[in-house]
């Protein structure tokens, strides 16, 4: 019988904590996960293999750990126009922590809590692409939808990032999860999520998002097929009008000067699909068909409609 340590992928050469030197391909297997990391010159990519492709997961400059080398993390800066004091933070996936390290360098004092299933996401973030984890940067290996249940805290931003192999846990897109969500907010908070806008599933997530929260604000990424939702419980004041946020200047930090393009981020609004939204289904627990509808690719040139 095979022992804990080999079933969650620890035992995979070279051993945990000891990176190889220089530029380097390494896989491991693990019971959630298929894992590749590579490093080329300073950047390590950390990538999850499945259905015969590999999916990026994130990414570190080691000369420059505080650049968002993958660009939708930059797009999840756009809840600083909903929320611009993020104090307390939930991250539910923690990939190579690539937009861990400038949040904190621009807001040392806020807690940023990461919420990880997979241990060993955790050590080669470790081991690989030198992050640390600190008392204001904890991490716990837990199931996201479990963590959120059993934490009664409230959050100013709730960041759901947890891709496995290109794609969500059904369990973490459904009705009833975004609800447990939004308990979890404070009253001015923003739920965030990075979602994929390259298949039918696309329109069942917004529409599964909009029962929830009655304000949904879209961030498209250019080029890159992912589509930052932000989302808050309230109705008032009105948050869906780009016009009436506060300016950008406002929301400048020193830690952001040269990596992190606010003005940039507030281009990337993009309206509503309302005519799709209304011909998707809600996701529930009873009904969450998540990878069948992520195989149904679609035409989305037209989203803006």
């Amino acid at each position: 019988m095979k022992s804990l340590r080999f079933l969650l992928g620890l035992a995979a050469l070279p051993a945990a904590g000891v990176a190889a030197e220089g530029n380097f391909v390494e896989h491991f297997d693990t019971i959630y996960n298929s894992l590749t990391v590579e490093k080329r010159g300073s950047i390590v990519e950390l990538r999850a293999r499945a259905r015969g492709s590999e999916a990026l997961e994130s990414a570190v400059d080691l000369s420059d750990p505080l650049q968002l080398v993958v660009h939708y993390t930059r797009s999840l800066y756009g809840a600083l126009y909903l929320q611009p004091k993020p104090e307390r933070v939930l991250m539910i996936g923690l990939g190579g922590a690539g937009f861990h390290r400038l949040f904190m360098a621009a807001y040392p004092d806020s807690l940023l809590q990461t919420v990880e299933l997979d241990p060993k996401v955790l050590e080669l973030c470790e081991s690989r692409m030198q992050f640390k984890p600190t008392a204001k940067t904890p991490v716990t290996i837990m199931d996201g939808r479990m963590f959120v249940k059993r934490d009664r805290q409230q959050w100013d931003w709730l960041v759901l990032d947890a891709f496995r192999g290109g794609f969500v846990p059904p369990h973490l897109k459904t009705e009833e999860f975004y609800r447990e969500c939004a308990a979890r907010l404070t009253e001015r908070g923003v739920f965030v999520s990075n979602l994929h806008a390259t298949s039918q599933l696309y329109y069942s997530d917004l529409k599964t998002i909009q029962k929830v929260f009655p304000q949904v604000v879209l961030f498209e990424v250019g080029g890159r097929g992912n589509v930052i939702a932000c989302a808050v419980k309230y109705r008032e004041p009105v948050m869906t009008d780009p016009s009436r946020w506060v300016s950008a200047s406002s929301l400048a930090n020193p830690a952001f000067a040269g990596r992190l393009d606010l003005e940039g981020i507030k281009r990337e609004y993009t309206p509503l699909p309302v005519a799709q939204i209304r011909a998707g289904r809600v996701l529930t627990d009873d009904f969450a068909p998540v990878e069948f509808l992520d195989a149904l690719k679609s035409n989305n040139s037209d989203r803006k409609k």
